[in-house]
């Protein structure tokens, strides 16, 4: 998708150095071949898909089961702040526009895109439809995973590429566990590019965000993840486990701070 945007192309490859830190991803390539490359396993016990106003996520979710990439598939999500960019974009689809939307839940939405469109069977399934946040997500989703009785201790997160990272460290202070394994697979990591004077965004699957959400979506993480009095780590909020921010992101997201000034003042950011 496009838009007009002025942005420089210093302020573009500073935003895209946070989109790659965020979209955290653990494996080069999401197969077989790499899973057990890097971690000696043939396939993950449970794939934990998040809500969020992502499609694609539930496509790729439906694609590695079938491939036996992952044994279990949870999915995490109520409805948030979020939720209505998800009904949008389903109105969009092509294929899931009949789906029903009205007063669901993302999982819920997940589940249908699953099992209806997907042929997946329900009993693969597992569904949390009550979290609102990162962090009732990795709650509830520990609750849920004990209540279920499954033997498991590895499991997949894929979640939107602007919050994989911050889901990570929600789910390592939740779940506190040595004996568990998260592996990160953000489902594709989007950069931006100007052409002809507009604003690209690339490597998305779909058109999941107007640049502007985007850039505000980027923009926001940066001081939740920080551990101090105002971020979401230990020395804050308590929310997620301490995560290292490299040097050179802090930087791009300080310049980016005093240089989209106007930006903020439209109350593009969010």
């Amino acid at each position: 998708m496009s838009t007009q945007i002025n942005l420089t192309k210093e302020q573009i490859e500073n935003l895209n150095n946070i989109s790659k830190f965020l979209a955290r991803r653990d494996l080069t390539q999401l197969n077989k071949d790499m899973l057990l490359k890097k971690y000696n396993l043939k396939s993950v016990d449970v794939l934990i898909l998040l809500g969020s106003s992502l499609i694609y996520t539930a496509d790729l979710a439906a694609k590695i089961f079938k491939e036996g990439l992952i044994k279990k598939i949870m999915l995490v999500g109520g409805i948030g702040h979020s939720t209505h960019y998800l009904y949008d974009n389903m109105r969009k689809h092509p294929k899931y526009n009949k789906i029903e939307l009205t007063n669901r839940a993302e999982a819920d939405i997940y589940n249908d895109i699953l099992v209806k469109c997907h042929g997946i069977n329900p009993d693969d399934i597992l569904v949390e439809n009550q979290s609102t946040n990162c962090g009732s997500n990795a709650k509830n989703a520990y609750l849920l995973f004990k209540e279920s009785n499954i033997k498991a201790n590895t499991f997949m997160l894929i979640q939107d590429p602007t919050m994989q990272l911050r889901t990570y460290a929600s789910f390592l202070r939740e779940w506190q566990s040595k004996d568990i394994l998260f592996i990160n697979y953000a489902p594709y990591i989007p950069t931006l590019s100007l052409q002809d004077n507009n604003i690209l965004i690339n490597g998305a699957k779909e058109n999941a965000w107007s640049p502007h959400r985007f850039i505000s979506l980027l923009m926001g993480e940066i001081p939740r993840l920080q551990d101090d009095e105002l971020g979401y780590g230990p020395k804050g909020k308590d929310y997620i486990v301490h995560v290292d921010i490299p040097n050179d992101i802090i930087y791009a997201y300080q310049h980016l701070l005093h240089s989209l000034q106007d930006f903020f003042k439209n109350r593009e950011y969010t």
